[in-house]
């Protein structure tokens, strides 16, 4: 069963990291999971990155153990307050989707995969519990995001990932 939720939890991730690059040539989404996702996170991907341009333009990333170290930072930030809700679990994939692009270049494929990997474990092995009791992805994720009357909530959730940016910020910069 763990190893099935990595590889599912694995294929959203990648997907989602695929379509906020703008992978040329990418397919439709594998499943309505990952639909609901493109559709919900990009929505709120252009707002975040506008917002944190500042941020993430003084950010000096050069290697995937870099975008690693920083990535669970920011998320040892984000979940510092031990709440967890749908909203929460989005940010995971908007920082991942910033880092991601933050390390576009010639190996933007390897780093991907290599993004896409530490996402997937940290999901899987700190939220994989939560996730599997408040519904799952089919009943939990698409439930709240599927309407998009329930992406009001994300104005709260931009907010959160601007604070929790700046905040790691002041610390590496």
């Amino acid at each position: 069963m763990e190893s099935y939720n990595f590889l599912y939890v694995n294929t959203l991730v990648q997907d989602y990291l695929k379509y906020i690059c703008q992978e040329a040539q990418l397919a439709a989404a594998p499943n309505k999971v990952a639909e609901v996702l493109r559709k919900a996170g990009s929505s709120a991907q252009k707002e975040v990155e506008g917002n944190l341009r500042p941020y993430v333009d003084s950010l000096g990333i050069h290697s995937i153990e870099e975008a690693g170290n920083i990535f669970h930072q920011v998320m040892e930030n984000e979940f510092a307050d031990g709440k967890i809700n749908w909203g929460r679990i989005l940010t995971i994939f908007l920082f991942g989707g910033i880092l991601a692009k933050k390390l576009q270049g010639p190996l933007a494929k390897e780093n991907l995969k290599q993004i896409s990997y530490f996402i997937t474990d940290y999901i899987v092995s700190t939220k994989g519990k939560w996730i599997s009791e408040n519904g799952g992805w089919d009943n939990g994720f698409i439930t709240k995001f599927e309407d998009r009357n329930s992406w009001v909530s994300l104005s709260t959730l931009k907010t959160k990932i601007l604070a929790v940016f700046s905040i790691f910020n002041q610390y590496h910069s």
